[in-house]
């Protein structure tokens, strides 16, 4: 069945989430979309170096590929992607009680649990589709220090790939199973966070977030988390009921 699967994409033309160089096409798509040429690039990574090392309160890395990250998903506008950056690394330094002590076992076991998968197939306009199952995360064994810091360690992988870095993603978020424990992990203290991390301070880009499987108890979350999502965001949300 699989290998039929594997058959019947390849045959119509979508792309392996995996993609060990760019295609032509996503090189295309970055010129069309993000305005990337060779000689954009260059100059961008050495203002955006330059800006980084000028700012004494920033230690980071400077590397191409970590700088790339945040430039595409900002369409090589230096001055945004430097704010995306600071606004990472404060995500990160104003809660220290989820990022200073990482559990990677408990990580892994969450990573583990089909709580995040990716389909092994890109959308035909090359996005990557990332889906969440919130069933799978069980709060009792893996608390919501170690979620959150999964979720970012994730999305720092997604954002280090070329190809996702150019499509952005596709989020099917499966609320089957929500429960009302799960949402007392979040609701009020964190959704701050999510919406600050969804907002502008994660070097991903969603182009769309599916909810399925939706129920009463997901509908009060989400009725507290949308009103401190951006306008952006929100459009981009699509109930499928």
């Amino acid at each position: 069945m699989a290998a039929k699967y594997e058959e019947i994409m390849k045959s119509k033309g979508f792309m392996p989430y995996y993609l060990e160089k760019l295609p032509p096409s996503l090189t295309q798509k970055a010129k069309e979309e993000l305005g990337e040429t060779d000689e954009r690039r260059a100059l961008a990574l050495k203002q955006f170096r330059k800006a980084i090392l000028a700012d004494k309160k920033l230690s980071c890395p400077t590397d191409d590929e970590f700088l790339m990250q945040f430039l595409r998903v900002r369409k090589y506008n230096v001055d945004t992607a430097l704010g995306l950056l600071k606004n990472y690394f404060n995500l990160i330094a104003s809660h220290p009680e989820f990022y200073d002590k990482l559990d990677k076992e408990k990580m892994n076991q969450l990573a583990g649990a089909s709580f995040i998968n990716f389909l092994p197939f890109r959308a035909n306009d090359g996005c990557l589709i990332v889906i969440a199952k919130m069933e799978n995360w069980n709060p009792d064994e893996v608390n919501v220090h170690i979620l959150f810091c999964t979720l970012t360690a994730l999305a720092l992988c997604v954002a280090s790939y070329p190809a996702n870095q150019i499509t952005g993603i596709r989020l099917i978020f499966d609320a089957k199973g929500y429960s009302f424990k799960q949402v007392r992990c979040f609701v009020p203290r964190y959704i701050p966070m999510v919406a600050k991390a969804l907002r502008n301070c994660l070097p991903v880009r969603f182009k769309s977030i599916h909810i399925v499987n939706e129920a009463v108890v997901f509908q009060y979350a989400w009725s507290v988390l949308k009103l401190v999502l951006s306008e952006k965001i929100k459009n981009r949300c699509c109930m499928n009921r």
